[in-house]
């Protein structure tokens, strides 16, 4: 068997003597070795892109052009050296055994991929994969990638077949946890499901229910199930959903840039490697966005060196990450810092580092490429500077952060459980219980799934005082840190740590982000800020919403309400509509500037008719005051006194007994001054029919009939006052009705004020009727002309009062009606008894019997007189 095999490989590995253009020819890879007893494989993205020439199938296909030297990988495979040579030197570490390392390129291309694994797998180009065809002794263990996810099943479909186990160090695709059919695929990463619920776990924290996502087209099979079902458990909806091709055109980029303008998604949900990403970040960064953005991405590119440049910095500034947790590796940057490519026999890996890095030109003797056999698309170096030799890498910007170890410390460990590995084997452990037969297994000969078998049960601790070892499906326990890119003060741009996840924790202690550390790039996805709700847009999906302040008198206390509520009837929303607060209290009283100066005005004012009562009083022999019964005259002042101070009573607190006094003493007051007026009015027209010649009317006998017909009128408003407080008696009420955010104190008369309000009026115009109609009657001083008059004014006032006071609320209401009173109750006074001061205090000549009854003419302003007859034929006098 090992003669055919051997003869295949000879056969195979010459040239075809015929060519036929349907044939696909094998194509070398790019790699470095480093012999060793075992060899541990690796493969790895180098170099970002590959070129953008699509298979035909139908000649053979052209050498790889790769493009975009990586130094973010380059420092992976810098751990992986690394690793590597802290096992072999370390003491007791792998007793009499060294372990190799070999390094693939696979160029960001499964093909790559592929082609690095069967070169490891056979020890050379175009051997078959289960021969070494060349004559090393090493053993190859494992291999660890690669890090794109089809480049990783496609390796996993491959290393399966020979029982080859294979470590991921970068997050790896759902599919390869299908033990069936992957059997030997494991991970030192958490799985892509576990970092789909921390990017939506993320989205969750800071209300972001419309978002963008953005993936790899090679992943779409199993990213777009995994997220699309958290997205929807989440109810958090999708603006777009576009793929980033392996080999995007110009076109497919201006689409996908046309895509992100035109959605008013903030945010933009990323799930693809760097070189996928990166020609749509540079084309938006170049032409511009319409909105500030947020990126939230996962570890394939978020920690990359390359994007925090001069074009996409300040882009990408405020922008999360979801990566993996930052490990260590004590000697790593001492390790890093001490490069040179002569320390690596000059590979073209180490040399085009150096020429990328300083941006210079090694000589020729130096730049070796026997081992390139891939074409590098790089910026021509004859118009660079010669390098020195004497750079010092640790000058570098990309050397900057060589403490952040993310996907550095994954391939570091990985390389420390394969050391593990070998060294359970050297030591026989698990040997004669878990493995068939009962011989231990050489660490110099040993078959890939004996070896697997140890791997898979390999446990130890990592420097942070980490657990490593392979759960169930062979993945790594799920712990992220959460980042964000900060724009430095001078310049540039680094990710700083805001948080961490872990998905196997509680719902609630699972995530932890410092908020105040976070430093965003603009202002974010729309939310409902406190105060607003949300209203959904029809036609839209549920994400799709409208912020709608809240309606009048309901608040809205948290972020994204759906809905407002009330405030209680004691309470009212504040400006922002986001808590309640006490209502204002709506109440007209003596301790504001408008109740002390109404409340003065109506304790001045009734000065006025208590000083025209003690000069009535002190005058009353006197025939201006006898004349039209000064009883009445007394009694009309008495009650206009009282009225005038009834507004002190509409400014006390409403109670129950001030809302039963108020009104009716008012009612009562104005009711005997309109009573007395009327009975002064009748007076005169029954004076003047007993004095006519031939009269047959006879005028009613007694001088107190006219005070008698003053209080049947006044009895008649009790009895109505009476009727309302035993049917609807007024009562105090809190009305938070008519003024928005107050509460109106007030009373509540009712129907019966209106009523007491009627009888009133109707007195008035009674009065003012037989007033107006006695106004041209014979005498000298004829009162009918005054109290027409004062009728007018009280009418006028009152008729004017009803329509003010209905169309008022709370404190100005209260003062238009004590506006009323105040105005009706000077209009009386003034109409009827100014004539009579004005006689008494400025002409007393004119108070004589006979100016009275009219017998004597004069010029005075009183040029009207009326024959008042004598005692024994005027019952009325006094």
């Amino acid at each position: 068997m090992k003669t055919t095999s051997l003869i295949l490989c000879l056969v195979l590995s010459q040239p075809l003597p015929l060519r036929s253009d349907g044939v696909l020819h094998q194509q070398e890879v790019t790699g470095y070795t480093q012999e060793g007893d075992v060899l541990l494989g690796a493969i790895f993205p180098l170099h970002l892109s590959p070129g953008t020439q699509p298979e035909t199938f139908t000649s053979p296909p052209e050498f790889l052009f790769c493009q975009g030297f990586s130094f973010r990988v380059f420092r992976w495979i810098l751990a992986f050296l690394f690793a590597v040579e802290e096992v072999n030197r370390t003491p007791g570490m792998l007793p009499n055994l060294t372990l190799g390392a070999a390094i693939m390129d696979s160029c960001s291309k499964a093909k790559g991929a592929l082609e690095g694994v069967s070169w490891l797998l056979s020890g050379g180009p175009g051997g078959p994969p289960n021969y070494h065809c060349l004559s090393s002794s090493s053993r190859l263990a494992a291999v660890l990638g690669d890090a794109d996810g089809e480049a990783a099943v496609s390796v996993a479909n491959l290393l399966g077949l020979y029982h080859y186990p294979q470590i991921t160090y970068f997050t790896p695709p759902a599919k390869l946890s299908n033990r069936f059919f992957y059997p030997t695929a494991l991970s030192v990463a958490p799985t892509l499901s576990s970092q789909v619920k921390g990017i939506v776990r993320l989205l969750q924290e800071f209300g972001w229910s419309w978002v963008g996502v953005l993936y790899q087209a090679t992943s779409s099979s199993t990213l777009g199930q995994a997220f699309l079902e958290e997205m929807e458990a989440s109810q958090t909806c999708i603006a777009f959903w576009e793929n980033l091709p392996s080999e995007a055109s110009a076109k497919d980029v201006r689409q996908i840039s046309a895509v992100i303008r035109q959605s008013i998604a903030n945010v933009v949900v990323v799930f693809s490697m760097e070189a996928y990403l990166n020609p749509v970040l540079l084309h938006l960064a170049h032409n511009g966005d319409t909105r500030d953005r947020i990126w939230l991405t996962t570890d394939a590119w978020s920690t990359s060196p390359r994007l925090v440049s001069s074009q996409l910095s300040k882009f990408l500034r405020g922008s999360l990450g979801l990566v993996l947790r930052n490990g260590a590796a004590p000697g790593f940057k001492e390790f890093v810092f001490g490069l040179h490519p002569s320390h690596f026999n000059n590979h073209p890996f180490f040399t085009e580092f150096w020429e990328e890095a300083f941006r210079c030109k090694l000589p020729t003797e130096m730049n070796q490429t026997k081992y390139s056999h891939c074409t590098t698309l790089t910026p021509p170096s004859s118009t660079r500077p010669l390098c020195t030799g004497l750079e010092e890498p640790a000058a570098l910007q990309i050397f900057s952060d060589i403490g952040d170890l993310r996907v550095t410390y994954n391939v570091y460990k990985a390389v420390i459980m394969v050391a593990k590995t070998l060294k359970d084997m050297a030591a026989c452990r698990l040997t004669k219980s878990n493995l068939v037969g009962s011989n231990c297994v050489g660490t110099h000969n040993f078959n890939p799934w004996q070896f697997f078998f140890y791997l898979r049960r390999v446990r130890l601790k990592g420097n942070i005082d980490d657990d490593l070892y392979f759960d169930s499906l062979g993945n790594a326990p799920a712990i992220y840190d959460i980042i964000n890119w900060h724009e430095g003060l001078l310049e540039g741009t680094y990710w700083l740590r805001v948080g961490s996840y872990e998905s196997g924790g509680q719902l609630g202690r699972d995530l932890f982000i410092n908020h105040s550390a976070i430093q965003w790039g603009g202002k974010f996805d729309k939310e409902c800020s406190p105060g607003f709700w949300k209203v959904p847009l029809l036609g839209q999906p549920h994400c799709c919403f409208d912020c709608v302040p809240c309606a009048v008198g309901e608040i809205s206390n948290q972020t994204n309400a759906i809905d407002c509520f009330l405030c209680p009837e004691e309470e009212w929303p504040n400006s922002d509509h986001d808590r309640c607060l006490p209502r204002e209290v709506e109440l007209l009283s003596l301790d504001e500037p408008l109740g002390i100066s109404l409340g003065s005005t109506s304790i001045l004012s009734s000065f006025f008719p208590a000083l025209v009562l003690f000069l009535f009083i002190k005058n009353r022999e006197t025939p201006l005051v006898r004349a039209n019964n000064c009883t009445l005259s007394f009694i009309l002042l008495v009650a206009l006194t009282f009225s005038f101070l009834c507004p002190l009573l509409l400014l006390a607190p409403p109670g129950y007994q001030t809302c039963l006094i108020r009104q009716v003493a008012f009612g009562i007051l104005f009711t005997l001054c309109i009573s007395c007026l009327l009975a002064k009015t009748i007076i005169v027209v029954l004076a003047f029919r007993a004095n006519q010649p031939g009269g047959c009317f006879k005028v009613p006998m007694g001088p107190r009939w006219p005070v008698f017909f003053a209080m049947f009128c006044t009895s008649a408003q009790f009895v109505l006052c009476g009727s309302w407080f035993s049917l609807d008696p007024p009562f105090p009420e809190h009305d938070t009705k008519t003024q928005l955010g107050k509460i109106v104190i007030r009373c509540n008369y009712g129907l019966g004020f209106w009523v007491m309000l009627g009888y009133l009026g109707l007195l008035s115009t009674i009065c003012f009727v037989v007033a107006f109609l006695a106004r041209k009657l014979p005498g000298a001083f004829n009162e009918a002309t005054h109290i027409t008059f004062s009728m007018l004014v009280f009418l006028i006032v009152w008729i004017s009062f009803v329509p003010t006071y209905l169309s008022t609320q709370g404190k100005l209401a209260v003062a238009t009606e004590i506006f009323a009173i105040l105005s009706s109750s000077a209009g009386l006074l003034f109409c009827i008894f100014t004539p009579k001061v004005y006689i008494i205090l400025i002409k007393p000549q004119l108070n004589t019997r006979a100016m009275v009854s009219g017998h004597q003419r004069t010029h005075t302003p009183i040029n009207q007189s009326v024959q008042l007859p004598d005692r024994r034929r005027y019952p009325g006098g006094h």
